[in-house]
């Protein structure tokens, strides 16, 4: 039996569609699974960089440097269309797009698809700062950094609220997108399987993700109460079940956008990033 490594990512929307096969509720035949929950989007990308991690959720930033080595599941990209989560800019000063390039920009890691739409969409900033935690990042605002790029955006609204910090919306990533790729969706994450595994047993992952993903979400109340014990071992922190179904649901949006528009976002994004120097370029986007 061929045993596959997962590593789910320690966000709840992210990790919804892997609740049920952590949970055995779906099992794909004739293969082993071992979970390892990651807790942040620049370790995941590390992990796949290094193949420590068959299956994985990595930023779609970080696909050019794996694609020798990972299938994409066309399905199960976080894709945005709508501004629903199209990370917003936000800072404790009233700032402005001109302001940006002289600022302090708080980001997730170097190999994110928050940081590669930054430099894509507003080009210079004055210091990059690397703060992995979500929930870390409120706290450098206004000490560490200057503005940041809202990634997780409800739960980052939900706990700047509890925390009393006030912040001013600059822009998003989105508003900003649109004005250079038209109508294409905005991807932001992605589920990769190594191709080390062979196609076929990668295809057979597949089939049990998504079979998962639709377990999750018809089951969402079921779902969510082991999310909030995962983000909680992972995040040491408690997050609100109405924050995580939220999360969710915005999740769910972006992971279900028709399969013809996904491609058309990834190819856009990763057209836009080549020709201006900032990703290597993609030579196959490989779908399964």
């Amino acid at each position: 039996m061929v045993t596959i490594k997962v590593g789910p990512l320690a966000d709840s929307g992210d990790l919804y569609p892997f609740i049920p096969l952590i949970e055995g509720k779906v099992k794909p035949e004739g293969i082993n699974l071992e979970f390892e929950v990651i807790t942040t989007v620049q370790d995941t990308n590390e992990m796949v960089l290094k193949k420590d991690v068959d299956v994985a959720v990595p930023s779609a930033a970080m696909y050019p440097y794996i694609q020798q080595d990972y299938y994409v599941i066309g399905e199960a990209v976080a894709s945005a269309i709508d501004g629903i989560t199209g990370m917003p800019i936000l800072s404790t000063s009233p700032l402005t797009l001109e302001d940006l390039k002289n600022s302090r920009v708080i980001v997730h890691g170097h190999n994110t698809t928050a940081y590669t739409l930054y430099k894509l969409l507003i080009g210079k900033y004055r210091k990059l700062v690397i703060i992995k935690k979500v929930l870390d990042e409120i706290k450098g605002l206004g000490k560490e950094g200057d503005v940041l790029v809202a990634v997780h955006e409800l739960k980052m609204m939900y706990a700047l609220e509890k925390l009393g910090i006030k912040v001013h919306r600059i822009a998003s990533m989105w508003e900003l997108w649109k004005q250079v790729a038209g109508n294409a969706p905005m991807p932001m994450g992605m589920v990769v399987v190594n191709k080390d595994l062979g196609k076929d047993i990668a295809i057979k992952f597949k089939e049990a993700y998504l079979k998962s993903k639709v377990y999750a979400e018809k089951h969402l109340d079921e779902i969510i109460k082991k999310d909030a014990e995962i983000m909680r071992e992972a995040h040491n922190e408690n997050i609100e079940e109405e924050i995580i179904r939220k999360t969710i649901w915005a999740d769910i949006q972006e992971y279900n956008v028709p399969l013809a528009d996904v491609k058309r976002g990834l190819e856009t994004f990763y057209k836009l990033t080549a020709e201006r120097g900032i990703l290597p370029k993609v030579i196959n986007l490989d779908i399964i």
